[in-house]
């Protein structure tokens, strides 16, 4: 079973970075998923295992109030897989001090099932895929207009669930606490 744990901004920002998407892909092949529903911010990377308790997920989200976040400049980070490098360009989340305090809740909640390592850095990603060296400079410079200049709300949390039987992604919202 594959689980994800992920935060959406509102669908008109989905919107504008889809549209964003779909530009790149056109110049350098494919980028990655271009639905808006695939635009997200990954709060926690999961380990595949055959059961994941969500109690402790729904405890959180309970006592969660909703936070901000907002949208910041566009970055990149470097990839290296087998012994290629490439690199991956994102759009920067600025989280709210209560952003950074459900993750780490999040986090210990988790326990075993997380793979998380390093540092929380909350983005967007604009491609994933054919970013190398030569391109780079220039797929930064075209997404630098991408200036999404609001707060976002996030009432809940979004629990994907995938069996290795099915390709479709099943998602449910874990609430959070009501004020």
């Amino acid at each position: 079973m594959q689980y994800t744990l992920i935060l959406k901004p509102s669908l008109s920002a989905r919107r504008k970075i889809t549209a964003k998407k779909k530009r790149l892909e056109k110049l350098y092949g494919y980028t990655g998923s271009l639905s808006n529903k695939g635009v997200h911010i990954t709060m926690a990377y999961l380990r595949n295992s055959r059961f994941l308790d969500v109690n402790p997920i729904i405890t959180l989200c309970g006592k969660t109030a909703p936070f901000t976040y907002e949208m910041g400049e566009v970055g990149y980070f470097e990839k290296v897989r087998k012994g290629k490098i490439s690199y991956i360009v994102f759009l920067n989340v600025i989280p709210s001090p209560e952003m950074y305090e459900f993750h780490e809740g999040l986090i210990k909640a988790l326990g075993d099932n997380t793979t998380e390592a390093g540092k929380f850095i909350p983005h967007i990603t604009l491609i994933r895929k054919n970013v190398n060296e030569n391109n780079l400079n220039e797929i930064v410079k075209f997404c630098e207009n991408l200036k999404i200049d609001c707060k976002f709300l996030s009432t809940y949390l979004i629990l994907g669930k995938r069996s290795s039987e099915y390709s479709r992604w099943h998602f449910e919202h874990i609430d959070f606490h009501k004020i």
